[in-house]
């Protein structure tokens, strides 16, 4: 078999408008064209897969836990995102390093990573 990658990770949201301001307002991502299927959602271009949101109510995740399922968005400036979190309030899990975790509105937990490093 030749070689994989990922093509898309999907998650489930409560509120599309309050979705939309944490991946677009806080994280910068920008949103791709996405087919109507029937029911709300978004998608948003990550390198060559996409993240879906997919609008359905459920019970959601309350606490940040890096051990529960979750994604990692690499982010090319990552001090000012750790910083635009800090300032709209959001907890995070931030040991201070390269990486931390926080969830969007809807309890999913989110991994954001600095660049890795080049070589030099």
């Amino acid at each position: 078999m030749g070689q994989r990658k990922l093509d898309h990770a999907s998650i489930r949201i409560q509120s599309l408008e309050q979705s939309r301001k944490f991946y677009e307002g806080l994280l910068g991502l920008t949103a791709v064209p996405r087919p109507e299927f029937g029911f709300p959602g978004m998608w948003y271009g990550l390198g060559e897969g996409q993240l879906h949101l997919i609008q359905n109510e459920g019970k959601m995740a309350s606490r940040i836990d890096p051990t529960a399922p979750h994604f990692a968005i690499q982010i090319d400036d990552f001090d000012a995102v750790r910083q635009r979190l800090k300032d709209a309030g959001l907890d995070t899990l931030d040991f201070g390093g390269e990486q931390m975790w926080v969830l969007d509105p809807d309890g999913n937990t989110v991994e954001l990573r600095a660049p890795e490093p080049r070589a030099k």
